[in-house]
Formats: C-alpha cells, sequence, structure tokens
C-alpha cells in the first residue's frame, strides 16, 4: 500500500511550495519566551544592517526555540539576496538562512508542506553553499523518513566521498548504518546538537 504512494509523494514533494502555501504551514515553538535583539556585530558590507537586524537575530531566535520568530527573520533575508551582494560570504549567509529554515520546517511545523518547504530549503541551502555538509545529513533524514531510503544512502555517499571533517564524517556514517542495517524502526535520528549555530 505505502509502495504505491511513493511515486505520487515523490510527485508532490518536486512541486515547489508558493508563499501562500508556506504561510499555512505551522510553526511550533518551544515554551520559551525570548525577545527579538539586534546585535552589533562589525559584520561587513552589507544594505540596510540585514545581518544585524535580521540574519543574526533569526539565528538566536532559532536557538532559543523561537521558531516562528526565526522563521520571519530568514524570510526577510532570503527575500533579499541583493542586500549582501558586496559580502565575501553572501553565499555562508544564505545557504545557513535556507538551512535553518529547513529545519524549522522538518522538525518544528506541521501541516500540509513542511516537508516540502522543507526540501525545498536543503536544496537551495545547497545551491548556495554546496560545501554545506550537514545539509546533506538532513536531506537524507528528510528523505528516509518519507521513505526514500535509496536516495538517502546516495546522498550520504556522495556526502562522504567529499571527504567532510571528522565529526560530519561520523554523522553521516552512522545515519547510513542506520539506513542500510535492517531493524524494526526507522533508523532516523534527530539532529546532532551540531545543527545548532552560534552567530
Amino acid at each position: 500500500m505505502v509502495a504505491h504512494l511513493l511515486p505520487i509523494l515523490f510527485i508532490f514533494l518536486a512541486q515547489e511550495l508558493t508563499f501562500e502555501e508556506r504561510s499555512k504551514i505551522e510553526i511550533i515553538d518551544d515554551d520559551r519566551l525570548v525577545p527579538y535583539q539586534e546585535t552589533y556585530f562589525e559584520a561587513g558590507p552589507v544594505t540596510g544592517n540585514i545581518l544585524n537586524a535580521h540574519y543574526f537575530p533569526g539565528i538566536n531566535l532559532y536557538n532559543s526555540g523561537r521558531y516562528t520568530r526565526a522563521e520571519q527573520e530568514f524570510n526577510y533575508v532570503l527575500l533579499r539576496p541583493q542586500y549582501m551582494s558586496a559580502h565575501p560570504r553572501q553565499n555562508e549567509f544564505m545557504s545557513m538562512s535556507y538551512y535553518l529554515r529547513g529545519m524549522i520546517y522538518f522538525y518544528h511545523a506541521r501541516g500540509v508542506g513542511h516537508y516540502t518547504a522543507a526540501k525545498d530549503d536543503f536544496e537551495a541551502a545547497l545551491k548556495w553553499n554546496p560545501q554545506s555538509h550537514i545539509v546533506y545529513i538532513e536531506l537524507a533524514r528528510l528523505y528516509a523518513v518519507l521513505g526514500f531510503r535509496e536516495q538517502a544512502v546516495s546522498l550520504l555517499r556522495h556526502l562522504l566521498q567529499s571527504t567532510p571533517d571528522k565529526m560530519i564524517s561520523d554523522e553521516a556514517r552512522k545515519q547510513l548504518d542506520a539506513f542500510t542495517t535492517p531493524s524494526p524502526s526507522s533508523g532516523v535520528t534527530p539532529g546532532p546538537a551540531a545543527t545548532q549555530p552560534q552567530p
């Protein structure tokens, strides 16, 4: 029964969500009340103070479990890549914004389309920065959760061929073992602590 639904699910996942469809996804916050707080880093050449007013506060809100507000900050950044066009780390900032918003949709959201939104964001993160190795692991986990184990295994093998650092390669091997070893559970483990970025 499930095998018959996988091709339909894969077609659905291949369609990008509109902004209106994304707005219907319910974000689930932790119970902590952490207010928005602008940062004051010497962040480099940008327009409109986008890094200190949106990017770094978004990371702080994400790390504090305020996912709804973090998503809003990442939305602001992702809609304005031109504000960082003069910054040498633009690709890194854009990739991290997509990755963290994808993490919100994958782990801290519910409703129709939240997996599609996560997949779209993880893929966009890799387009901006193919060296963002942690994204491959999360995308593989997403594929595995949806039943696409072959795609998950292929992605992890590709990652390991790129010789990432030890922490990433250990996590990739752990996930690869879980996806290729028959067991009654799904084998998908939650994201490592390394997915919690610091500004």
